[in-house]
């Protein structure tokens, strides 16, 4: 029987000599990823990172002035990328129904993925004791992806598709629901729930509801009216 081959860090993979100066902080932020994922921000090094990512304490300096400037670097390259390609991929043209509708289905791939659950859990058990960067986190992560589904919601009450609506509570809605139900989803296993149900079937539910909850009502019969 062949023995069974693991894939190898990306530190151990390549060698030193072979790393480009201008790959390394890329490097150094996906080995920190792991580090803090794997330890939790409170605990981990800068000497756990920089022997993950295959360099030297000193290395980590030339790119990044702390531990909580490098989580704000993988938060950024985790995150708010995700978010700001969201940005890039609504289009106005579209109605704000099937706006959101390509939104909702971006976003559960995103918030169902092992990054997402990662960080999520990261960021709750950890940002209490770093109150610089749970401001942070709150106003580049939490406020920005609530603003861009609260400009849409927005968009569709002054269209007419959506009911009226205060968009940023209704926008809290949407996130809360949908990260939820991701980690119920992606705990399937532990909790015993959806394990007859596709990821699909769990986000276009999700979807719908969310949709009928906030349309227009429609117009009442003209026979009813004149009553």
């Amino acid at each position: 029987m062949d023995t069974p081959v693991h894939p190898m860090p990306l530190a151990d993979a390549l060698p030193r000599w072979r790393r480009l100066p201008e790959e390394r902080p890329g490097q150094i932020i996906e080995a920190a990823f792991r580090v803090f994922g794997d330890q939790g921000l409170q605990r981990a090094r800068l000497e756990d990172v920089a022997r993950e990512a295959g360099v030297s304490k000193g290395t980590i300096y030339l790119y990044f002035e702390s531990k909580e400037a490098l989580f704000r670097e993988v938060v950024r390259a985790k995150i708010i990328s995700a978010i700001e390609a969201a940005e890039r991929e609504l289009d106005n043209d579209l109605s704000c129904t099937e706006a959101l509708r390509i939104f909702a289905r971006h976003h559960w791939e995103y918030v169902t993925s092992s990054v997402f659950q990662t960080m999520y859990r990261l960021v709750n058990a950890e940002l209490g004791h770093f109150p610089d960067l749970a401001a942070f986190y709150g106003r580049e992560v939490i406020d920005r992806s609530l603003r861009l589904v609260a400009d849409v919601l927005a968009r569709g009450v002054d269209a007419g598709e959506f009911r009226p609506l205060d968009p940023t509570p209704t926008a809290r809605i949407f996130a809360s629901m949908f990260i939820t139900h991701s980690h119920w989803y992606s705990r399937r296993a532990l909790f015993g729930t959806f394990v007859d149900t596709s990821s699909e079937a769990v986000r276009d539910s999700i979807t719908d509801f969310f949709l009928r909850a906030i349309a227009a009502s429609p117009p009442r019969e003209a026979s009813r009216s004149s009553k």
